[in-house]
């Protein structure tokens, strides 16, 4: 028995807000497969998916034909690995892969989506639930987990202009990167001022990042790193 239009439009319509919820943490984290790639992907499932099931009961009354309704689903789970695929890719300089979040969500996505295409909307609205919590709270956990300090370095900001501005900035710009800033000193030496920020970085990419910015910052002239726990270490950069 074929489904009523308003139905249809319904499951069509679950599963796109669904996607796009999913989609919307994505895009906030600033990765690949966003708001519109996610909720497309689950559209897009949940149309195959009625398709599969209602699209070909005509054929239902023709002698000596076979109708598999998981036969669409089927490919929609094979399919989709190579839209996922996409946005993994392989960090060179720091020898990580990253994107696989994001593939693993896509994936979801399309389960999402299967599920409102089938009228399992309650457990589509459910694993979404659930999605959201791995993606959201166990990534704050994973942070809390991993981001320990690893010892103490210190910023060296020689800067023409000193302000209280200048502070702020330099505090918000180690807090985004989740840099542990225990202490902020200020040298003068003649015409420049030099802030001493004493802080733990976790890894080198946000070592570098905090180094781009803060020499974009107006009036500094020249940003110097000390690594604590190795003397020989010392990146200078102008």
């Amino acid at each position: 028995m074929m489904i009523s239009f308003p139905v249809l439009l319904l499951r069509l319509g679950v599963a796109m807000v669904l996607g796009a919820i999913i989609g919307l943490e994505r895009e906030s984290t600033e990765h690949a497969a966003g708001l519109r790639t996610q909720a497309l992907v689950a559209l897009g499932s949940s149309l195959f998916t009625i398709i599969s099931a209602y699209g070909f009961l005509s054929f239902l009354n023709i002698p000596h034909v076979q109708i598999d309704p998981t036969r669409i689903a089927s490919y929609i789970v094979a399919g989709i690995g190579f839209l996922g695929a996409g946005s993994i890719f392989l960090v060179h300089n720091q020898e990580r892969v990253r994107g696989l979040t994001t593939a693993a969500s896509v994936w979801l996505v399309a389960a999402v989506g299967m599920a409102c295409g089938a009228g399992l909307l309650l457990e589509a609205i459910a694993t979404t639930i659930l999605a959201l919590i791995v993606l959201v709270l166990l990534r704050l956990v994973e942070r809390a987990l991993t981001l320990k300090p690893r010892g103490k370095q210190t910023l060296l900001i020689e800067t023409e202009s000193l302000s209280g501005s200048t502070f702020s900035q330099i505090y918000e710009s180690c807090t985004s990167r989740h840099v542990v800033v225990e202490a902020l000193k200020v040298r003068a030496e003649g015409e420049l001022d030099t802030i001493e920020v004493l802080c733990h970085i976790p890894d080198t990419t946000t070592l570098t990042q905090l180094i781009d910015e803060m020499r974009m910052q107006p009036g500094v002239r020249a940003v110097q790193i000390q690594l604590h726990n190795s003397d020989k270490e010392n990146l200078m950069t102008k």
